[in-house]
């Protein structure tokens, strides 16, 4: 269905939990995620056991890096693969990437 332009942001965003089935947002600040190494052009997925939030499978995640990712290193997406686990997907950008530890932000749409 083609979004409704003649609402608010504010409108839209609360149609969004309603239709969309959201009953909270919740936030992990600063996760430690361990960038894998990476022989370019391979992907590497990371199991990450989530702390000081529950998550469940169906949830909607959204990650962002509170610093550069290693040299190389692209994020490819994220999602819950179990009960309060992300699963990071990583891969090579034109290089092998040597694996590091970064800081994710984790916000949470919690549909369950």
């Amino acid at each position: 269905m083609p979004a409704d332009l003649s609402k608010s942001v504010q409108h839209r965003v609360y149609d969004l939990f309603i239709n969309g089935g959201i009953k909270d947002v919740v936030a992990s600040v600063g996760q430690s995620v361990t960038v894998p190494s990476i022989t370019d052009p391979d992907i590497a997925k990371v199991d990450v056991a989530v702390t000081g939030i529950t998550v469940a499978v169906g949830d909607i995640v959204l990650v962002a890096p509170k610093a550069a990712l290693p040299t190389n290193a692209r994020l490819q997406g994220a999602f819950v693969t179990a009960s309060n686990v992300v699963q990071f997907t990583f891969g090579s950008e034109g290089g092998n990437v040597t694996g590091a530890a970064v800081l994710f932000d984790i916000l949470v749409l919690d549909r369950t």
